[in-house]
């Protein structure tokens, strides 16, 4: 970008929770990615109590003034990356809705708004309180979408809910989303790997899918997994059974890339329909593990079928996998990761961001 473009390009602002985990990790590889392309952006973690010391709209001006655009009307652009529950508690963040409205109507014309929409809304039984806040949720998902001048989310269910809750018109587009712990251009095949199975994610991510592992010992035994790792932070999610698990605790991003190039297997236990949305699956496509989900709700409209791109976790042991057709399934999933790389990603989402 020459001199002259940069100072016409608008300033670009990220804006995320506060907390840490997989959306600021998918921030910070997109920041990484656009910094490399000579395009930086800035980082804005907001909460509500950070609003009200100071708001949204006055930090988004210091950014510019940090840019050199002290004007009110330079162009700017705010990706806000939207996880209900990163803003509030039981996903409640009217106060976001406030901020932006703000910041919109002081702005005008000169802001552009890129929402990335990580999450929508949640759902559950009436004895979860998802199933009583998930109205209000749907309702604060339907105004950004009617807010954002460009919308951008991971799965085609998502994006069927935001083409009929957004404005007619509104750039719309839906990307599996990468991985956070590196994308190798080569990896090994499995007869090369350790005979493992790798659980990593957060605490109830990783709770669920041990939990559906209980009394199918067999069956992973069949398939041949020999042990099981478990990264993460906080306390061991796995119960004692009859195949060995090694703790490893919270791994840097490379070690995990590591672990998970050496081993065979990934767990994880994810409805079908929101696997394009799961940094943990992923990963092990960016890896070629054989994917194994112990889910057992398999429609999926983002590409990915099971038994071809990864395995449900069969119910006998006799229904398992040759390894041979364990490596035809690794390797599918790895050209389906592929396509929608990080480096694909980040150059297609800056693009719709007008800062390049």
């Amino acid at each position: 970008m020459s001199a002259t473009e940069a100072a016409q390009a608008p300033v670009l602002i990220q804006v995320t929770p506060t907390e840490r985990g997989g959306v600021l990790d998918y921030l910070q590889c997109l920041a990484s990615q656009w910094d490399e392309a000579g395009t930086p952006s800035h980082v804005l973690p907001m909460s509500k109590a950070l609003a009200r010391e100071r708001s949204l709209d006055e930090r988004v001006g210091d950014c510019c003034r940090a840019s050199g655009r002290a004007a009110l009307g330079d162009a700017c652009t705010v990706v806000l990356h939207f996880s209900g529950y990163g803003y509030a508690p039981r996903g409640l963040c009217f106060w976001l809705l406030n901020e932006l409205t703000a910041l919109r109507r002081r702005r005008g014309a000169s802001l552009r708004l890129v929402v990335v929409f990580h999450e929508l809304f949640a759902i559950g039984p009436p004895w979860r309180s998802a199933f009583w806040v998930s109205d209000a949720q749907a309702w604060i998902a339907r105004r950004l979408a009617r807010m954002a001048d460009v919308m951008w989310t991971n799965t085609a269910a998502h994006a069927r809910w935001l083409g009929s809750a957004g404005l007619h018109g509104t750039p719309l587009h839906a990307r599996p989303v990468f991985s956070n712990v590196g994308e190798p251009l080569r990896t090994p095949l499995l007869s090369d790997r350790v005979p493992r199975a790798v659980v990593f994610g957060s605490a109830p991510t990783r709770e669920r899918a041990f939990t559906a592992l209980r009394g199918r010992e067999p069956v992973l035994k069949a398939m041949g997994i020999e042990a099981l790792v478990e990264a993460g932070s906080g306390e061991s999610c796995y119960r004692e059974g009859p195949i060995p698990c090694q703790r490893v605790g919270r791994l840097a991003p490379n070690e995990l890339g590591e672990l998970l190039l050496s081993s065979r297997f990934g767990l994880v236990d994810y409805e079908a329909h929101g696997l394009a949305k799961s940094g943990v699956f992923a990963a092990y496509a960016a890896h070629a593990c054989v994917a194994i989900n112990t889910s057992h709700i398999t429609a999926n409209d983002d590409g990915l079928a099971p038994g071809l791109d990864y395995h449900v976790l069969p119910e006998r042991s006799t229904a398992v996998a040759s390894p041979a057709k364990q490596q035809e399934t690794a390797d599918r999933l790895f050209r389906w990761y592929q396509r929608h790389r990080l480096e694909h990603q980040a150059r297609e989402l800056l693009a719709l961001t007008g800062a390049c």
